[in-house]
Order: structure tokens, then sequence, then C-alpha cells
């Protein structure tokens, strides 16, 4: 279900919506709730608070000066009222969120049925209806429910698109829940929070390499958690540890082979995508037709390569799993030349991937390019030990500090530093918590760590940075 950090964002956003002045009526159908009828545009009070009847609003200043005496006589029953209004809605709010909290369900939506009597027009209000809505997984009410508070409120419109976005995902509409995130990354400045779950929606539809974008943004502000660096360490598919947890559920098509392929599951990965080629009312798009070239390299069929290499679409070129299924059957061709530009241009792509590093030495070696090939398994190598180390991690939740500095070294030889840098920050953590470090301590070391990555910023030679992933392998331009 919806996480509560970002559950508290979001109700956080809405009433920080509520503040700006929300000044029109909210509509609320299709929730199968006892609707009242809506408050007229009048009633809704430009200063009322967020969480409060906008009837409890002051009384205009100029009504009092009238007649002050009468005014306090006649309003102070309705003061009383007022007040007494207010602290039920309070009392409602709070009972909602602790049912909720407490996995209540039913008493959450009795409590919130009573609250929208109540309080209907606020969209806090709105918002906490939603939220029962959602977890009582009725997401499809739930998100059109705040799509129409969007329309009515449009200062809402942030806090609207990231909720319902997570909700979309629940309910399994994952190209809706993209578009959200992407329209809210091009809506606000800080960008991170959506691009961390974004980049995780991506990776569980197996959409890794589109993912290490958004992450290595992540890395460049400096706002990046351990699991997202985790992925980082192996792109073609997640860490074995990662792969068996809910938060790498595997969701599509990709994603479920990328899945089984991390689990060392090969065979049951090709059925899966052999399924779906075999389905006539399916049709495997680039990133899936790349993929089952990798694996047939994987399972060894090279004999059905061929048909494979001659029938895939143009839009393939982009992706590292094709350049993988191509040097690997080149390789077996003895077409040494060939398999070494075409395995460089797969660790072009995918850093990670020590697989093409080892193929990549044999074609080099093949060549007679011994010192590059000996580059590249020793990158393969350098490689596979930080995989080994993530998915230690990934699967153990202690953590052995001199491990992590392991690691860090391992990544600044292969040339990633922001990742270097970032796993530095997550030492500091894990240092401070274990009183390994102080405070004062700890956040010298967070400065410096800061002040390096800004540093990094500015000092990416991309040229020179290319010849070093390749080993020296010269890669031509690819035209799609």
């Amino acid at each position: 279900m919806p996480s509560p950090s970002l559950r508290c964002m979001m109700m956080a956003l809405a009433s920080l919506a509520c503040m700006c002045g929300c000044s029109r009526e909210a509509t609320v159908d299709e929730t199968r709730l006892n609707d009242d009828p809506p408050r007229k545009i009048s009633e809704l009070s430009q200063t009322g608070s967020p969480g409060r009847p906008t009837d409890a609003s002051p009384p205009d200043s100029r009504s009092w000066a009238v007649d002050k005496n009468s005014a306090i006589g006649s309003s102070s029953t309705e003061f009383m009222e007022q007040e007494s209004t207010v602290s039920n809605t309070a009392k409602l709010q709070e009972g909602t969120i602790a049912a909720l909290d407490s996995g209540d369900l039913d008493i959450a939506f009795e409590l919130v049925r009573e609250l929208r009597r109540v309080d209907g027009e606020n969209p806090q209000t709105i918002f906490l209806m939603a939220r029962v809505l959602a977890e009582k997984r009725r997401f499809r009410q739930a998100v059109k429910m705040l799509d129409d508070l969007a329309l009515q409120f449009p200062d809402t419109r942030l806090a609207v698109l990231g909720q319902t976005a997570e909700w979309l995902v629940f309910q399994g509409d994952w190209q809706a829940a993209e578009e959200r995130y992407r329209i809210l990354n091009g809506l606000v400045d800080e960008t991170s929070l959506i691009d961390r779950l974004l980049s995780r929606l991506l990776m569980r539809q197996g959409r890794r390499v589109e993912a290490n974008v958004l992450l290595r943004r992540l890395c460049r502000v400096g706002n990046v958690e351990e699991m997202d660096l985790r992925s980082l360490l192996s792109l073609s598919c997640p860490l074995p540890g990662d792969a068996v947890t809910d938060a790498f559920e595997p969701i599509g098509l990709e994603g479920t082979a990328r899945h089984a392929i991390s689990l060392g599951q090969l065979a049951v990965a090709g059925e899966v995508l052999q399924e779906a080629v075999n389905d006539s009312s399916a049709v495997l798009g680039p990133a899936e037709y790349a993929l089952q070239g990798r694996l047939l390299a994987l399972l060894k069929q090279f004999d059905r390569l061929p048909e494979w290499i001659n029938s895939a679409p143009e839009e393939i070129k982009q992706y590292s799993d094709y350049w993988f299924a191509l040097g690997a059957y080149q390789l077996q061709q003895a077409d040494f030349s060939l398999a070494a530009e075409s395995l460089g241009h797969a660790v072009l792509r995918d850093q990670t991937d020590f697989r093409a590093y080892k193929m990549l030495g044999e074609a080099l070696n093949q060549m007679g390019k011994s010192d590059q090939a000996k580059l590249a398994n020793e990158r393969a190598g350098l490689i596979e030990q930080t995989v080994r180390l993530g998915n230690e991690m990934a699967s153990n939740p202690q953590r052995d500090v001199r491990k992590i500095s392991v690691l860090i070294e391992l990544l600044e030889r292969l040339q990633r530093p922001l990742e270097a840098l970032a796993w530095r920050g997550i030492q500091v953590a894990y240092g401070r918590a274990n009183a390994m470090l102080d405070e004062a301590a700890a956040r010298n070391v967070l400065q410096m760590i800061n002040q390096k990555r800004i540093a990094q910023l500015g000092e990416i030679d991309t040229a020179a940075k290319r010849i070093f992933v390749t080993c020296g392998v010269e890669v031509s331009p690819v035209t799609r």
C-alpha cells in the first residue's frame, strides 16, 4: 500500500494548496457514498484554514464596526456552534487517520463518510476520503476523486498528480502512472523524489537503462538512497538479493524476464518471452526483442541468433542487450573485429555488464591486442566484485562499513566517482548509527563529500571516458 512518507508529503501539499486559496467548489462523484448537496461557490472562504469549515472564518471587520455590542450578543451562540463543529471535524480527521494506521478500514470508512457530511468541500477531507478508498483497493474511484479535485482546485494539482501516480501503480496502470510522474518532473524544480519513484517504476518494468538516467541524476544532486545505488551496480537485471523483495516485484513482460534472469532462471525467462512471441495478439517491443537476443546468447542458442538479427527492428540499436547478443554471435563466428566493436557498444550503454567485458577481452585477445584484452578482463573482474558486494548488502540487513570501503575503492577504479561519493555518504550514515563517528565528524565528512561531488560535475571528459569504458576500442557512431 502507499508508503506513509509519501502520504504525509501529499497531505502536506494538499494543506499548502488550501492555504494558497481554493476558491471553487469541489465535486465528488462515482464513490458510492451518500452525497450531500454541494455548497455554493459563495460559501467557500478565500481565507478559510485547511481542515476547518469555511463557515468558521473570522467575521468581516466592517460588520463588527456597525454595532459592536449587538454583534457580540447575536453571534455568541453561532460562534459556540462553529467551535463545536470545528472540534468534531478535527476528531473525525484524527479518528480516520488512526483507524487507517491501525488497519481498521471499515471504521475509517464510516468516519470519513461522516467527515464528508460535515466538511465535504474541504480538499483535505477529499484527500482523506480518497486515501480511505485507496486503502480499500478502490483505486479507480480514489484516482477519479482526486482528478476531479484538481479540476476544481488547480492549486492541488501537484499533490494530486503525485498521489494518483502512486495509486495507478497499485492499480496496474503503469503507463498512466509514468505519464503523471513525467508531468510532475516538468512542473517542479526539486525533482529528486519524483526521479526516485519513477526510476523504481521503470526498474520494476525491466526498463533499467532508462532508469539509469534518473538514478545518475540523483547521484549528481547528491540525493540518492542505498537501494537505488545498488541498482546502479547491475543494470541488465536486478541483484538477486533485491529481486526477491517487494520493492523490486516485477511488472510487465520485460520486468518478469529480467527478474527471472537475476535468479538464474534463464530457461524460464526465455519461455516468458517466447510465449509472448507465440501469442499472435502480442508483439515484442524493441527493448523486449533486444532482451530476447541476450537470452539466446546466454543460453548459447547461437543457431537462433541469425534469424533474430535479421528480424531486429531498427530502434533496437539503442539497447545494450542487442549489442551484447550481436557481439556474442560475431565472436562465435570468429568475426573478432566486428565482435569487439559490438561489445564496445554494449559496454558504453551498460558499464556494469561484466559478461560483455569478458567477451570483449576474448575478442581483443584473438585480435592480438593483449594489453587491451588484459584491461577488459580486469574490468570484468572489478565489476563482478561490485556486483557481489552489492548483492551481499541486498541479501543481508547488517552492514560492514569496511566492505563499503572496498566497494568505494572499486567504483573509483572503474571511474564512477559520483557513485563512489554517494556510497561514502551511505558509509557515513552507518558509521554515525554505529557510534563510529560523532555528529561533528560526520558533518565534516559529508561536507567534504559534497564539495567533491560538485567538483566532479565540471570534470567530465566525454571522449576520454568513452575510451576508458571501451578499453581503447574505437566505436563508430550509431544511426537509427
